[in-house]
């Protein structure tokens, strides 16, 4: 083999180097952000999961499911999240619902608004953070499938194995050679699909108005409900 054989040889070992480097630097991003999508994911259903015992220490403050029905209505939510697990509670895990709260106040209707007041704010505040993660993993799944979509048009197995062929001289890119259909299955296992988040994985909460907003009203709807 005289130099320029040696010279063109090292060329074609250096290209199909480089495509399979670039290949492979673009799927390892790619895992990596589904990696990092699941875990928001499992961290957002948590929160979420922690947001029914916000709702329950709520109902149970309320007393009474006429005050429940009011609130609800002033909080224009026709659905009351986590109800039925409320009302499957033994009266006794209910009690625990408000255990070790301070009850601010010196009478007894001041005491039973402030409650409602702490109990609904640290709600709102806890949906309004959710909210926010939510429209992040959202944002994020949506770059994801964008990277899905340029890869698996940019890295078609099919295409990358005409590529090496051709750089062999036609010759077999992989010992042994690949049938026409082998290669099709290999390229449709090697492509990735895209992220898809059902409303289990990605529970929507409601958002609620903050309390200053509110906060007159609520008083109003509350007093009926201590009258």
């Amino acid at each position: 083999m005289d130099d320029i054989d040696q010279t063109l040889e090292s060329l074609k070992v250096q290209i199909k180097k480089e495509i399979i480097d670039h290949y492979f630097a673009e799927r390892v991003f790619i895992e990596e952000e589904i990696q990092v999508l699941q875990a928001e994911v499992k961290e957002y259903h948590e929160e979420a999961a922690r947001t029914s015992r916000r709702f329950l220490a709520l109902y149970q403050g309320l007393g009474s499911e006429a005050a429940v029905a009011r609130v609800m209505q002033l909080l224009s939510l026709t659905e009351w999240p986590f109800y039925e697990e409320f009302l499957g509670l033994p009266p006794a895990d209910r009690e625990k619902l408000l255990q070790g709260r301070a009850r601010r106040g010196f009478t007894a209707w001041r005491r039973f608004r402030n409650l409602i007041f702490d109990l609904y704010e640290e709600l709102q505040q806890h949906l309004q953070a959710l909210q926010e993660k939510y429209r992040k993993i959202t944002i994020h799944l949506e770059l994801i499938n964008e990277d899905v979509v340029k890869f698996n048009s940019s890295f078609d197995f099919g295409l990358i194995a005409a590529q090496m062929e051709a750089l062999e001289g036609g010759g077999e890119v992989i010992s042994g050679g690949l049938l026409s259909t082998e290669r099709e299955e290999l390229s449709t296992r090697m492509r990735f699909k895209r992220q898809k988040l059902t409303e289990e994985e990605l529970p929507l909460l409601p958002v609620l108005p903050p309390l200053e907003r509110i906060k007159g009203q609520l008083s109003s709807v509350l007093e009926v409900c201590a009258s």
